[in-house]
C-alpha cells in the first residue's frame, strides 16, 4: 500500500503539477525523461539491482546466494519504481513490489537466523504475499511464486507460501477496494469457442516469442549503447513520452490498466475495423514503450505491461472472430482475459499462475477449460522458441544459472552455515618456520594473515614447502604472503564455494564480511563442505519421511 501510494504521489508530481505548468503541450513527452533523470543515478549508485525488472534478481538470489538480497535494494526499488511510474514510464508494479516482498522475507530470515533453505522459503512468501495482494489472487500469488521464482518447492515449503499469499491479500483487501481493476465478469464460452482457443493458444506462444525478443533486443541494444548508465533510462524514456502523447488516455504510459478498462468500454459497443486497429496498435506501442522503459535499466516489472499487451491482441481476436463468425461467439470482450492469460503463460512460462489467477479475478469457473485449453498451447509454443527460456530466465541463462535444471543439494547451504568462525591467523611478521610449525601441529594447509584486524593474505603449506628449510626461520610471512587472496561472502551457496575452489586448485577460501572485503569473519574448506553436504542429506532425507524441520534444529 506504501508502495501504491508513492506511485499516485509521483504521478500527481509529474501529470498534476509540472505538466499543468508546461507552456508546451509536447511537454508530456519529456515526462518520462526527467523521471529517468532522477531513477539513473539512484539505480546505479545505490543499488544497481534494482534495475529493469526484480524477478530475475529474485532468482538470481535463490540460484547463487541462499536467498540473500541487499535490504538496501529493497528500499531504492520503492522509490525508483514509483519515479518510474508515476512519471510516465512503461512498466508495471507487480516485478518491484515482488521485489519488495522479497528482500523483506530473506532480511526476516537472516535477522532470526534461519538456514538457507528457510530464508529462500521466507523470500517466496515475500513474493507470493506481493503479487497475490496486488492482484486480489492467493492462489495466483503462491504459484506464481512457486512456478516462476522457486521452481523447487516441497508440500512443506508450499504452507509458508500459501499462508503468505492469503494474509497479504486480506491485508490488502482490507485497505482498497478487492475489486480487481481490469475484469470483464461474464467469461463464458461455448464450443466454438473451445474449438478457436485450440487454434489461438500456438498464436499467442508465437507472439510471446517475438514479445520476448523484442525487449531482449531492446536491452542489449541499450547495453551497447556508448553513454553513462545513468543516462540510459532518460533516454529509454523518449519512447513512452512519445506514444503516450498521441494514447495518453489507453495506458500507454505508466502500469496500463486504466486502459485496458477503457478499450473494454470501447469494445462493448461492438466490433468495428477502426477499433480492431486500434488494438493491434495499442499492443505494438506498448512492446516498445515497455521494451525501451525497462531494456533501458529503467526501474519496473514487465508483469502488468505483458498483461496489458495480450488483452489487446486477446480482444482483437476477440473481434474477428465476431466478425467472422457474427452470434456465434459467446462474448468477443473475454478473449481479452483469453489473451491475458495465454500471453503471460507463453511469456513468463506460467501457465499455472494465469489458469488459477484469472479465475480468482473472475471468481468464474465456466471458462476454465478454454482458459486452460488456450495457456496450456501457448506455454508449449514459446517454451519450444524460446528453448527453455522466458522473459525472466533468458538473462539468467546467459549467466550460466538454468534455473529449471535439479539444483545440487550444495546449493541449499549457505557458506555461513558451513564456515568456520574461530580462525586460527598469522600476522605479517610471524616468521615461516612459527607458521610451518604450527601447520603440522594443527594439520591445517594454511592461514589468512591479519593486520590491525583486516585480512591482507593467505599463507598456504604449497608457499612454505618451496623455501628452503635454512631460510624459514629467518623469512617472515610478509616475504611470500599471497596478497590478493580469493575469498567468498557468507551468503553465497556452498556450490559456489566448492567451484571456487574447483576451479583454483585450492582447499580453504577465506570468508569475508558482505560489503567489506577485508574483514574476515571465517573460514571454509573443502571439508567444511563436505560435513554441510552430509547435514543438509540428512535433513533432506528428515524432511522426506515426515521428520520436519524441528528435529533438524537439534
Amino acid at each position: 500500500m506504501a508502495f501504491r501510494r508513492l506511485v499516485e504521489l509521483a504521478h500527481e508530481f509529474f501529470f498534476g503539477f509540472l505538466l499543468p505548468h508546461a507552456s508546451c503541450g509536447y511537454f508530456i513527452v519529456f515526462l518520462p525523461v526527467l523521471g529517468g533523470l532522477i531513477v539513473g543515478p539512484m539505480i546505479y549508485k545505490l543499488a544497481p539491482e534494482a534495475m529493469g525488472d526484480g524477478i530475475p534478481h529474485i532468482m538470481t538470489a535463490l540460484q547463487r546466494f541462499s536467498g540473500d538480497i541487499r535490504k538496501r535494494a529493497g528500499l531504492v526499488l520503492i522509490f525508483s519504481s514509483a519515479i518510474t511510474l508515476g512519471s510516465g514510464g512503461s512498466a508495471g508494479r507487480e516485478g518491484p513490489i515482488a521485489l519488495i516482498g522479497a528482500a523483506t522475507g530473506s532480511g526476516i530470515g537472516k535477522a532470526i537466523k534461519l538456514s538457507a533453505r528457510d530464508v529462500k522459503v521466507l523470500t517466496c512468501s515475500g513474493v507470493a504475499a506481493g503479487i497475490a495482494a496486488t492482484f486480489n489472487a492467493p492462489m495466483g500469488g503462491a504459484i506464481f511464486s512457486m512456478e516462476v521464482i522457486s521452481k523447487k518447492f516441497t508440500s512443506l515449503d508450499a504452507v509458508p507460501i500459501l499462508l503468505a499469499a492469503v494474509v497479504g491479500k486480506a491485508v490488502a483487501s482490507s485497505l482498497i477496494d478487492p475489486v480487481p481493476e481490469f475484469v470483464n465478469p461474464t467469461f463464458y464460452f461455448t464450443s466454438l469457442d473451445m474449438v478457436l482457443c485450440f487454434l489461438l493458444g500456438p498464436l499467442f506462444g508465437l507472439l510471446s516469442f517475438f514479445w520476448v525478443r523484442s525487449y531482449y533486443l531492446f536491452e542489449d541494444g541499450f547495453l551497447r549503447l556508448a553513454v553513462p548508465d545513468i543516462l540510459k533510462p532518460a533516454i529509454g524514456g523518449i519512447t513512452a513520452g512519445v506514444c503516450g502523447l498521441f494514447f495518453l488516455e489507453y495506458g500507454i504510459m505508466g502500469v496500463g490498466y486504466e486502459g485496458i478498462n477503457s478499450v473494454f468500454a470501447l469494445a462493448s459497443a461492438g466490433p468495428s475495423s477502426q477499433l480492431l486497429l486500434l488494438l493491434l496498435a495499442l499492443g505494438l506501442l506498448k512492446v516498445l514503450a515497455t521494451a525501451s522503459t525497462v531494456g533501458s535499466g529503467g526501474s519496473g516489472g514487465v508483469f502488468a505491461p505483458t498483461l496489458y499487451i495480450g488483452t489487446m491482441f486477446g480482444l482483437a481476436a476477440g473481434l474477428i472472430a465476431e466478425m467472422a463468425a457474427p452470434h456465434l461467439i459467446a462474448n468477443p470482450l473475454d478473449y481479452g482475459l483469453l489473451g491475458m492469460g495465454a500471453f503471460f503463460a507463453g511469456t513468463a512460462g506460467a501457465p499455472l499462475t494465469c489458469i488459477f489467477m484469472i479465475t480468482e479475478m473472475t471468481g468464474n469457473y465456466s471458462g476454465l477449460p478454454s482458459l486452460i485449453v488456450i495457456c496450456i498451447l501457448s506455454y508449449t509454443a514459446a517454451r519450444i522458441l524460446l528453448k527453455g527460456g522466458s522473459i525472466y530466465t533468458i538473462k539468467l541463462m546467459r549467466k550460466g544459472i538454468l534455473p529449471d535444471s535439479p539444483q545440487p543439494v550444495l546449493s541449499e547451504v549457505s557458506v555461513a552455515e558451513a564456515m568456520q568462525r574461530n580462525v586460527v591467523t598469522v600476522s605479517p611478521d610471524t616468521s615461516i618456520g612459527e607458521v610451518r610449525d604450527e601447520i603440522y601441529r594443527r594439520n591445517y594447509t594454511g592461514f589468512p594473515v591479519v593486520e590491525g584486524g583486516e585480512l591482507v593474505g593467505m599463507v598456504t603449506f604449497d608457499d612454505i614447502r618451496k623455501i628452503p628449510l635454512k631460510d624459514q626461520e629467518t623469512l617472515r610471512v610478509k616475504d611470500v604472503v599471497v596478497r590478493a587472496p580469493i575469498t567468498v561472502y557468507p551468503h553465497q551457496s556452498a556450490k559456489v564455494a566448492m567451484d571456487i575452489m574447483h576451479e583454483n586448485d585450492i582447499g580453504r577460501l577465506a570468508v569475508v564480511e558482505k560489503g567489506d572485503s577485508r574483514k574476515l569473519i571465517g573460514i571454509v574448506t573443502r571439508s567444511d563442505v563436505i560435513r554441510a553436504y552430509e547435514r543438509e542429506m540428512k535433513r533432506s532425507q528428515g524432511d522426506a519421511s515426515g521428520g520436519g524441520r524441528a528435529g533438524d534444529e537439534k
